[in-house]
């Protein structure tokens, strides 16, 4: 399948060209009657000037933040693939599985008459860029034949329900990431990159070698004759604070499946970027706190949590919002920013569960399911010749996360303001599916109080006589 990340938003269904064409001409013009940015206790505050404009800061919109329960993830799509457990003290277990089809890289593979098969193995070489958690930690794997083919046309998700077919090994250990190891390779030892080998029963490998001449005929054949395998990783016997999850390399090659035989023979079968594959992820909350608000949603909490994975996320709700744009005469509203700022909680940093590099803001749609704001569509589209500052990156100086939705914000204002539609359905704060695939968490610190605010909501806007 094609490695691709799409966000299933239809851009024009947000934007109305005339009238973005026409505030942004008014935003720019009027830019020197705007005041600066603030993160300070304001309240709202008027700043009269010669003309007709009236520029505004305000902090002091009422907020409710609470955690959800986060929708299933599209798997069959990834950059890359991940595997292991994690028993985070803040969220509980998680774990993360792989479902890949396996291939031969020419046709007429033979093994000979009588073939005696000495070992197979499963090789998984490690992607470096991408791990989270102690690896040092002691870690369960175990390997099954995959008895579903995996379809191209069908959509695969993380909460996939996939039926195990009969074992074919295990393996336990640390994952290690710097050393390299030693593959038996025609007849010598030679070094490979870091990754996992688990020792395959040797019935599966004589499943392979015991195959009819057909079954090597053609890639097809052979994966009708061989679906693939099931890579599934066991938390049940980790510690608080154990365990880890990292990525493997599932798309060059490097890893394979390969049968020894008739002393110093062997047979080597790839995972690489003609396989299909996806993830699955699994996860069992043990936090009360976290249980506590996905079970009573709708509340202010002054701690929520975000994980990836398809876990959780953070519901930001300002009910009063569209005040903003309520019993206006002959004005018209341009947002020159509107951010929030999000801080992690004190105390739930460690070398082992760093923070995410980054953070997305979504709105719900009609289904409650994530859709992408405006912002963040400008944000990934590299042809718009629209400027973006959604931001959403960690700032290691301030040690907190600006996202800014001053496009969507417009957008649900002239929405209101022209057609009475009510589109302040409140945003999911969310850690990115892909790209980095890393299943980082996060605990945010959402005091807001008159002595503290730790979740900030910075808004800056225009008035305009019209």
């Amino acid at each position: 399948m094609n490695q691709s990340w799409v966000v299933k938003t239809n851009y024009h269904l947000y934007i109305n060209l005339r009238l973005y064409t026409t505030l942004f001409f008014f935003t720019i013009l009027f830019t020197v009657f705007s005041c600066k940015n603030t993160e300070s206790d304001l309240g709202l505050d008027l700043m009269p000037d010669k003309g007709e404009f009236y520029s505004f800061q305000t902090d002091t919109f009422t907020i409710n933040a609470f955690t959800v329960k986060d929708d299933s993830i599209k798997t069959d799509s990834l950059s890359s693939n991940i595997i292991g457990s994690i028993n985070d003290p803040f969220f509980g277990k998680s774990s993360a599985s792989i479902v890949s089809q396996l291939t031969i890289t020419q046709t007429g593979i033979s093994f000979g008459t009588s073939p005696k098969v000495d070992s197979a193995i499963l090789y998984i070489r490690w992607d470096k860029n991408y791990y989270y958690g102690n690896l040092k930690s002691q870690q369960s794997i175990k390997v099954y034949e995959n008895n579903e083919k995996i379809e191209e046309s069908k959509k695969y998700y993380s909460n996939y329900n996939v039926t195990l077919g009969n074992s074919m090994g295990e393996w336990t250990g640390s994952f290690n990431h710097t050393d390299s190891i030693k593959l038996q390779y025609e007849q010598q030892k030679i070094k490979v990159a870091p990754g996992l080998i688990i020792k395959l029963n040797k019935q599966v490998g004589e499943k392979f070698a015991n195959a009819s001449s057909t079954v090597y005929s053609s890639v097809e054949s052979f994966m009708d004759f061989f679906k693939g395998i099931i890579i599934k990783s066991e938390y049940s016997g980790l510690n608080i604070g154990e365990g880890g999850i990292a990525a493997v390399d599932m798309f060059t090659g490097q890893s394979q499946l390969i049968v020894y035989y008739n002393d110093s023979l062997q047979h080597n079968f790839e995972l690489n970027n003609n396989c299909s594959n996806f993830n699955l992820y699994n996860y069992q909350h043990t936090n009360s706190d976290l249980l506590n608000q996905i079970a009573n949603p709708s509340k202010n909490y002054n701690t929520t949590y975000i994980q990836s994975m398809g876990s959780c996320k953070t519901k930001i709700e300002i009910p009063h919002l569209l005040n903003l744009v309520k019993d206006l005469k002959n004005e018209r509203i341009v947002i020159n920013e509107a951010a929030f700022v999000l801080t992690p909680k004190n105390g739930t940093i460690t070398t082992n569960f760093t923070l995410p590099s980054r953070l997305n803001l979504f709105q719900p749609d009609k289904n409650n399911k994530d859709s992408a704001i405006i912002d963040f569509l400008d944000y990934i589209n590299p042809n718009t010749s629209l400027i973006s500052k959604y931001g959403g990156l960690y700032n290691t100086l301030s040690g907190d996360y600006t996202i800014r939705f001053t496009r969507q914000l417009q957008y649900i204002c002239d929405q209101y303001i022209l057609n009475n539609k009510n589109y302040n359905k409140g945003f999911f704060v969310k850690i990115p599916a892909d790209v980095p695939i890393t299943p980082t968490r996060i605990v945010l610190d959402n005091t807001r109080n008159s002595n503290y605010k730790s979740l900030k909501l910075r808004l800056t806007y225009t008035k305009i006589k019209i």
